[in-house]
């Protein structure tokens, strides 16, 4: 997995530019700009995005990628619809067609909805 420093200076080298250009257009050293290549520091959100100007790309593509996909855990959601899946499918092999009838908000006979 590429790290931010090696998407920089991918990037860089794509473009043809030194390390001392890009340490002067940023305003640091050619030192601390290495640092940053060799991910020996990480970069503030601030210079990730003053390094993509420099190179002319979105800020974005030197980005990490996200810890958990998009955001959606797949494996979860497709565990709950086989979960689901086999409750309908027992409940429905168990003789129940369809789901409860709802109560109507009426709890004046609780004796009949407790025994049913």
């Amino acid at each position: 997995m590429d790290s931010i420093g090696e998407k920089i200076r991918i990037q860089r080298l794509i473009k043809n530019y030194s390390q001392e250009y890009m340490s002067w257009e940023l305003g640091i050293s050619q030192a601390a700009y290495s640092n940053l290549e060799s991910n020996k520091t990480k970069p503030s959100l601030p210079r990730i995005f003053e390094i993509a100007e420099v190179l002319e790309i979105s800020p974005y593509l030197l980005m990490p990628k996200p810890k958990y996909g998009f955001g959606i855990n797949q494996e979860f959601i497709w565990r709950t619809f086989v979960k689901l899946r086999k409750f309908w499918t027992s409940n429905l092999r168990a003789g129940l067609k369809s789901p409860p009838a709802r109560h109507n908000g009426d709890y004046s006979d609780k004796q009949n909805i407790l025994s049913k």
